[in-house]
């Protein structure tokens, strides 16, 4: 194709294996999976990687270069080459053909050539490219590749988002790019065991080549590097990139194609790749936008409603097109939403007007994608607009109220196929201004309370660190894992386990278990979990205080958890400190108002309850109905006991087991709660399931039901995927299986705080006690109620909790009240 005079073309060469290898290991703690559990890492972080170069360095010519598989001619040269690298991941081979196919539906040609590196490949397109007149980018992360800097070729970093001319790679070496083969021959690459010089580093390399400007020089000059003349010369034979490989291509026939979206979109569905596979995907559709007609707003039947991330509304009835709202009729859309009648349809609709009342019906299709597939890691509307329509929402405001509209209309098949009509329509939707009702009202702190303690904690955090530092016998920073590391297992010589490059673990597994072996460690637990309450609890909940009437107003997330148990954000009120001194301490820092007071109800061992319904295990039921201590009960029945012999240990092991089981722990996990070997706990696991020959067979016929129908589901009918319970991988498939046995424990008992949430909430406001319910915590509700009111308000919840659902086991709700929610606990 003739090209324009005086413009460029663009070329970029893409080190493929470098970036698989890097994607892969980027997520090596926390592998991306598929729904059935193959590692997608290195194709997700490639695609994404390629994506942002493709976008950003806009290339007209492209090419991805592969390592062959197999020897290449350095081994030739040097039996050793490479040969300390241990072989490349299973699961990073098993992603290799997909990488390349994704290459393919780009538009992208690949190339790898038999005998040959991806670095001789890239090395010998960036000379022909650079010859015929193209300004060419390596992209890789290798500086062997630094030696291929010159005219028209630079090379780009894509970890570092960084470009390497001659005088970025000076500065990075200390030798221009002519000088970078020589350097690497002196230095040698640990990576690809070139031996190098024995004796010569960075820093004397760099020496030598100013000094001298070439290793022939170096050889001539330097007598005692002409000793490892032989190494030397080898040395630089291994990482002289060849620019000479046959090719069945140049640089003309690299042309960037169009990319195969559509074909890339179902790539990326199947992968798991959701909001990639909507930026790959079609254009949004073009919404048909009338004007705004506040009595068409105030007569639909539907009306579905939106926001762009600039704050504006814009409406759409069930039909004739989408309006956006103009500047002062905003008002009108918000009584709308406060007005019974018309089906409000949204994504997050109590984000939506925040502080506003919610009337129902109400419908809003976040929580309906939720219930469809619990699994997903959003449910925004571009996520569910993904998730239902295939496309992404355009950027205006009515782009989005269509889009809203449209989700619901393909979203409701979807709800009736899974059978999820009565979750969504009794439970979950009529929570949606539950849930608004408690934002809005928000819990009071005591301000001067939480700003006291969080000093004393801050006093005690300076003293524990200050005693630290004096019995290790060196000042160092408590919060540096590396310093930290440092003084335990090398100054204080420590037990410690492998040290990796970023040094040895200190994680709190790890300190727990030298806790008893020296003071510095018990009080670097200390100072952690103070640290941790004061940056990571206290600060944030009075930086959250509305400074006018000290209320939190929490957010209340509906979809967070694939369970069905709510999550909080905003600041996180799930995860307020209970135990000890400490816990009660925050508890009463938050208050009722002038006249009123707080109440607490708690469900007592809800989940245990459950599974003993579930199970319909004898000995649980015959516990539960008689009023029975269940860890005493258990304790008394594994270890064959009189319940009057159980002892604080035995109760305390018995109650590690009743609820490990609930989240499908094994062997391995209950020996590292229970302080056992794995022998013991599985002594005891087999000892519990003959005491317990229910729930052993309940947990099989869970198992069985997850593998034949891919999930589970829980008392009210929602449902929990678990797909990667046949997965040939052992581990994944094993995580899958605790999965499938806690969620109808753990989801039964949301779906119970739920109904309980429902129930109370109605009870409360049709007998006029207000404000009402202010927090959700695990098993646990607060209100605020008239003091005057506070015996009534604790019978009619008691009643509500205790009423909640029918089990073949009691429900009990703890209930107690008082000034703050310490006293009420």
């Amino acid at each position: 194709m003739p090209r324009r005079r005086g413009v460029k073309p663009r070329l970029l060469l893409v080190d493929g294996h470098s970036v698989a290898y890097r994607s892969h290991f980027a997520f090596v703690r926390d592998p991306l999976r598929d729904s059935g559990g193959r590692n997608t890492s290195a194709v997700f972080g490639f695609a994404n990687t390629l994506r942002k170069m493709v976008e950003e360095l806009a290339p007209t010519h492209c090419a991805v270069a592969f390592d062959a598989p197999g020897r290449v001619f350095r081994h030739e040269r040097f039996e050793k080459y490479k040969a300390q690298r241990p072989p490349t991941p299973d699961e990073l081979v098993e992603q290799l053909p997909v990488i390349r196919r994704l290459v393919e539906l780009w538009g992208i040609r690949s190339c790898t050539v038999p005998g040959f590196e991806a670095d001789d490949v890239l090395g010998t397109l960036a000379q022909a490219g650079a010859a015929a007149g193209f300004e060419v980018t390596v992209a890789s992360s290798d500086k062997d590749l630094l030696q291929l800097v010159g005219p028209g070729v630079t090379v780009f970093d894509p970890w570092l988002g960084k470009s390497f001319g001659p005088e970025e790679v000076r500065a990075k070496l200390g030798v221009g790019p002519g000088q970078v083969v020589d350097y690497l021959a002196l230095t040698g690459d640990t990576s690809d065991n070139v031996p190098g010089v024995p004796g010569i580093g960075p820093k004397r390399a760099q020496a030598l080549l100013e000094r001298h400007g070439s290793l022939d020089r170096i050889l001539e000059a330097e007598p005692k590097v002409a000793e490892r003349r032989e190494q030397a010369e080898l040395s630089r034979e291994l990482v002289r990139l060849d620019t000479g490989v046959p090719l069945d291509c140049g640089p003309d026939d690299l042309r960037l194609g169009e990319p195969d979206r559509a074909a890339l979109r179902v790539l990326c569905e199947e992968l798991g790749f959701r909001r990639l596979a909507l930026e790959l995907g079609p254009a949004a559709e073009a919404v048909a936008v009338v004007p705004f007609d506040r009595e068409l707003v105030r007569a639909a039947s539907v009306l579905a409603v939106a926001r762009d991330r600039a704050g504006n509304w814009a409406v759409a009835p069930g039909s004739g097109g989408a309006m956006a709202v103009p500047a002062g009729e905003e008002s009108v859309v918000v009584r709308a939403l406060a007005a019974p009648g018309a089906l409000k349809v949204g994504c997050g609709l109590k984000e939506l007007a925040p502080g506003s009342e919610l009337a129902p019906p109400l419908y809003d299709v976040s929580v309906a994608a939720w219930l469809v597939d619990p699994n997903r890691r959003s449910y925004d509307l571009t996520a569910v607009a993904g998730q239902v329509l295939g496309r992404a929402p355009g950027e205006s405001a009515a782009d989005a109220a269509a889009a809203v509209l449209a989700a619901r209309e393909a979203l409701e098949p979807a709800i009736d196929e899974a059978g999820l009509r009565p979750v969504l329509e009794e439970m979950e939707m009529p929570l949606v201004p539950v849930l608004a009702r408690m934002e809005r009202r928000g819990v009071m702190i005591d301000v001067g309370h939480f700003e006291e303690l969080v000093g004393e904690i801050g006093r005690e955090v300076a003293a524990i660190e200050e005693e630290v530092c004096e019995l290790a016998g060196e000042k160092f920073n408590l919060a540096s894992p590396r310093q930290l590391g440092t003084v335990l297992f090398e100054r204080l010589g420590l037990a410690h386990g492998r040290k990796t490059k970023t040094g040895y673990s200190t994680d709190s597994a790890v300190l727990a278990g030298l806790a008893e072996a020296h003071p510095v460690v018990s009080g670097v637990l200390r100072f952690r979990e103070l640290a941790k309450l004061r940056g990571g609890y206290l600060l944030p909940l009075l930086a959250c205080a509305d400074p006018a009437t000290h209320r939190i107003h929490t957010r209340f997330n509906q979809t967070g958890a694939a369970t069905g148990r709510l999550s909080s954000s905003n600041p996180n009120l799930q995860s307020i400190p209970i135990r000890g001194e400490l816990g009660r301490r925050v508890r009463a820092g938050f208050v009722a108002g002038e006249g009123m007071a707080l109440v607490s109800a708690d469900y007592s061992q809800v989940e245990l309850r459950v599974l003993a319904h579930l199970s319909g295990d004898e000995e649980l039921r015959r516990a539960f109905a008689a009023g029975d201590d269940i860890h005493t009960r258990t304790a008394a029945a594994v270890f064959r006991l009189e319940p009057g012999a159980v002892t604080a240990e035995h109760r305390r092991l018995a109650k590690v087991v009743n609820y490990g089981l609930i989240y499908g722990m094994g062997d391995y996990g209950l020996a590292s709660r229970m302080g056992l070997s794995r022998d013991e706990a599985r002594a005891f696991l087999d000892s519990y399931m003959a005491s317990f020959a229910g729930v052993a067979a309940w947990r099989e016929r869970v198992t069985a039901e997850a593998v034949e129908r891919g999930q589970v589901r829980t008392l009210a009918g929602r449902i929990r995927p678990v797909p990667a319970i046949t997965n040939r991988n052992r581990n994944v498939a094993e995580a899958a299986q605790r999965a499938a046995i806690n969620a109808p424990v753990q989801g039964s008992a949301a779906d119970i705080i739920k109904r309980a949430m429902l129930r109370v909430d109605e009870r409360l406001r049709s007998e006029r006690i207000e404000p009402g319910m202010l927090l959700q915590v695990h098993d646990e509700l607060l209100f605020e109620v008239p003091a005057r009111e506070v015996e009534r308000a604790r019978e009619m919840v008691r009643e509500e909790m205790e009423a909640a659902w029918p089990l073949d086991v009691p429900l009990v709700a703890d209930v107690g009240s008082g000034r703050n929610w310490n006293e009420a606990h």
